[in-house]
């Protein structure tokens, strides 16, 4: 099929799905956060927690960790 047939056929198609921008954003929010629910649930390895301790009592993590 040629270019602009491709292009004229896909302009017939009616689109039934017309989301306002809210919706969009909420669908995506909840797709995204049931996707990742696990991975914010989990603890924080151990070296992690390490340097978030150290940035939170205002010293800077060492030069290897940079």
């Amino acid at each position: 099929m040629q270019q602009s047939n491709r292009h004229r056929w896909a302009r017939q198609i009616p689109n039934s799905l017309n989301f306002s921008q809210e919706q969009v954003t909420f669908i995506l929010g909840h797709s995204l956060r049931n996707l990742y629910n696990d991975v914010l649930a989990a603890d924080l390895p151990d070296r992690l927690k390490a340097l978030v301790e150290q940035l939170d009592n205002g010293h800077s993590p060492p030069p290897a960790a940079r």
